[in-house]
């Protein structure tokens, strides 16, 4: 670490007894080592207070940066960002994959490192109670911030649960609302996206086959892949196109798949897979004229941590994330909103039946099994078992970091134009680099070879797929690209085409979407002239 060490951060955190513990610190001479050593001094401080303590040092460290407004293309300033709050010397590669995994930041990392020590020396239910409001409380308190929902008074908890992953998430949406006897498979439909995540789209799919769902239970809003037009035909068959002029093309397709007996629409507010950014709330709106009693389930594992969600206004049921994406914070926690001005959640019966991180079951709540009722908030989903307590808790420091506890600069809405504009460094480095390999391509006819919207900048982000050459294997081109170049990027197969995808974020300096593109042309280029091999890789990734 820059500035902060490591060091410093657990030995505010911990005390200096247990610094002299960590590797690296040895005594001076072998002298100093054979005299007695004194009985450390007990740490009294509790749990609470030496987290709050490693916070205040991290909300210090910060007002170094009090004068960097960081403007979207105020590159040094967000440079400068990058290597404090990154161990950019570290990585042995470079990660332009936001939309898969990102590294965590340093507070985040040190958080997590410091409440493993907590529990290594105290496993109590004590401790485990402290560390249950770190997370339950505070941290999620910070989050309700970070998602504009401050406002609303009542307890964090009851708008949000920390889950595992969007995964869990949207698996949550796709068996409660069926259990609960809110979406009859046998009459009702549900309206999904073709380049949805596979957890909001496939999973439809299985439950149908698997529970013998109707014929028309589950809708598909179409996309036409390397296209800017459609035929009425497929216009009438609710077709959009992957680079469409104009929201409008969006909205009025989606009309064409909803009927009175559609309940539920689950679409990914931004896809990994074409790299679409939707028009959440004017989709929201549309619909409530519709059928104000429609579920919209906005999957946000491509926008929480990119866009500044403002949740209130935006009028979601809900969304489920994924911390270790754009957030840059702990792995192994997702984030799942219920809209209570709606009762989302009442329309869900959960499909798992724990106890909470405080170690409390409903009926602790007041909402004992013969009762047949349950927390009619987002709490009802938080009864997960036993998590790990370091990564829960690091989500405060997440959320303190996306709201300028840390970084008096970051606001959501910064950090939202910020990703924006790294996304226009990815589209002017695919505009320059690109007719290297593909002679055809001219900038007015992009969307033959970049899935990703070009023509209206306002519906995408920095989410790029696009096209290899014939007999490139996009996969073995990511393969290359980590071994020759040292880039952490994705291949993705989407309806049949093997793409390339590349999505930095706030924690990508601002040569690497230059040097990342650069780095698969060459790439490119080299398998092309065989020196490079191919079919070297078989997998891809999401």
């Amino acid at each position: 670490m820059s500035q902060f060490s490591r060091r410093k951060f657990i030995g505010i955190a911990l005390g200096a007894s247990s610094v002299a513990m960590l590797p690296g610190v040895a005594f001076t001479t072998a002298r100093a080592e054979a005299k007695k050593t004194p009985k450390p001094k007990t740490e009294t401080r509790s749990a609470m207070d030496r987290i709050k303590a490693a916070i205040a040092q991290w909300e210090k460290d910060g007002r170094q940066f009090r004068a960097d407004a960081l403007a979207a293309d105020n590159d040094a300033q967000w440079d400068k960002l990058v290597r404090h709050y990154f161990d950019r010397d570290a990585f042995t590669s470079i990660s332009v994959n936001a939309a898969n995994l990102c590294p965590s930041m340093k507070p985040v990392s040190s958080m997590v490192e410091l409440v493993q020590g907590l529990l290594a020396a105290d496993i109590s239910f004590p401790m485990r109670g402290e560390l249950a409001d770190a997370s339950l409380v505070n941290g999620l308190g910070a989050v309700k911030d970070w998602f504009g929902l401050g406002q609303i008074k009542m307890p964090a908890d009851f708008l949000l649960a920390l889950t595992a992953n969007s995964t869990e998430g949207n698996n949550f949406i796709n068996n409660g609302l069926v259990t609960s006897g809110f979406f009859d498979p046998q009459k009702d439909n549900v309206v999904t996206w073709d380049v949805n995540h596979p957890t909001n789209y496939d999973a439809w799919f299985y439950r149908k086959a698997t529970q013998g769902w109707g014929k028309d239970s589950v809708r598909v809003l179409q996309t036409k892949m390397f296209a800017n037009t459609v035929t009425d035909a497929e216009r009438a068959a609710g077709m959009i196109p992957s680079d469409p002029a104009s929201e409008k093309e969006i909205l009025e397709a989606l009309r064409r798949m909803v009927d009175k007996n559609t309940k539920i629409v689950t679409l990914s507010w931004q896809s990994n897979e074409c790299g679409m950014l939707l028009p959440m709330k004017r989709i929201v709106d549309e619909l409530r004229t519709i059928n104000k009693d429609i579920y919209i389930h906005a999957d946000s594992a491509q926008t929480f941590g990119v866009l500044d969600l403002n949740l209130d206004k935006v009028g979601v049921d809900s969304i489920a994330g994924s911390f270790h994406k754009w957030p840059c914070g702990p792995k192994m926690v997702g984030i799942l909103y219920m809209n209570t001005n709606t009762g989302a959640a009442e329309k869900f019966t959960p499909s798992i039946w724990g106890y909470d991180e405080h170690i409390n079951t409903p009926a602790d709540y007041g909402f004992p099994a013969e009762s047949g009722k349950i927390d009619p908030n987002a709490k009802r989903f938080s009864y997960l078992g036993q998590q790990n307590d370091a990564t829960l808790v690091s989500t405060w420091m997440a959320a303190l970091f996306h709201t300028g506890h840390f970084h008096p600069g970051v606001t959501p809405a910064r950090i939202e134009a910020r990703i924006h504009a790294l996304g226009d460094k990815v589209k002017q480095a695919l505009f320059k680099h690109l007719p290297k390999v593909f002679p055809d391509f001219t900038a007015k006819t992009a969307y033959k070879w970049i899935t990703t919207p070009t023509t209206n900048d306002a519906l995408r982000s920095s989410v790029f797929l696009f096209k290899t050459p014939d007999g490139i294997g996009a996969g073995d081109v990511m393969k290359h690209v980590y071994e020759k170049h040292g880039f952490a990027i994705a291949n993705l197969k989407v309806k049949g085409h093997d793409l390339v995808r590349v999505s930095p974020t706030f924690c990508n300096l601002s040569s690497d979407p230059e040097a990342v593109v650069a780095a698969v042309v060459d790439v490119i280029k080299a398998m092309q002239s065989k020196k490079l091999a191919s079919n070297v890789h078989t997998r891809a990734y999401v």
